[in-house]
């Protein structure tokens, strides 16, 4: 008896040249492909003409779609023998929630394929020409019920290079964190909006003044390391 299969695949920071040739492949055949909103556009674009899409992700007119929910939904169109392409940004399991769908398509006796992605981890200090430190950091900013709290204190590292995914929201309470823990308020920083797209946009600044450091989502935070270029 053949397990239905979803593939859980990464599309990278948004820009289509920088999708991994399997994931183009498994877009151009699949039947069905359920997106997170900043997945969508250029890169959704190369699934074909007839596969049936749904968007999952956090909306301004509503909350993202729980696990159980997009779950249910992949399993269902898995179980009927269709091609089903789960497509997440960036990277599955990088401040993501691909292991929590992957457990939960399991728990319904459905397998995955993983496909990795490029991670906005890596195109957002490249864009902001930052050369990173001996230790970097990655942490998810979102305030999520579910998850062990962010230890930012901790993450206080004046030699570190820290990398922000999905906090754009919560920056300015990061960074208080991060100064009472020790990190200097001239350390450098940049916000970073589409990292890797061809409307990538760059702010610098520095700790202390990344409260009020404003770009439009998707952005990620690259607190301290060393500048390439001015």
């Amino acid at each position: 008896m053949t397990v239905p299969t979803v593939d859980l695949v990464g599309a990278g920071p948004g820009d289509p040249l920088l999708l991994t040739r399997r994931a183009a492949r498994l877009l151009a055949g699949a039947d069905v492909v359920v997106a997170d909103r900043p997945s969508a556009g250029p890169v959704l674009a190369l699934a074909r003409a007839g596969a049936e899409r749904v968007y999952v992700g956090r909306s301004p007119d509503g909350p993202a779609w729980p696990t159980e929910a997009i779950a249910d939904l992949l399993a269902d169109r898995a179980r009927a023998g269709r091609r089903v392409v789960r497509l997440k940004s960036g990277d599955p399991f990088v401040c993501s929630r691909g292991a929590e769908e992957m457990a939960a398509l399991a728990a319904r006796g459905v397998a995955c394929a993983v496909t990795p992605g490029v991670t906005a981890a890596t195109a957002a200090p490249l864009a902001a020409a930052v050369t990173q430190g001996a230790t970097v950091t990655v942490a998810s900013g979102d305030r999520d019920p579910h998850a062990a709290p962010v230890p930012w204190e901790s993450l206080a590292d004046p030699g570190a290079t820290l990398v922000v995914l999905t906090g754009r929201a919560q920056q300015g309470a990061i960074a208080v964190r991060l100064a009472a823990a020790g990190l200097p308020g001239d350390t450098p920083a940049a916000m970073v909006h589409a990292a890797g797209r061809p409307g990538t946009r760059v702010a610098r600044t520095t700790l202390d003044g990344l409260a009020t450091t404003r770009l439009p989502p998707p952005a990620a935070a690259v607190i301290g390391g060393g500048r390439a270029h001015p």
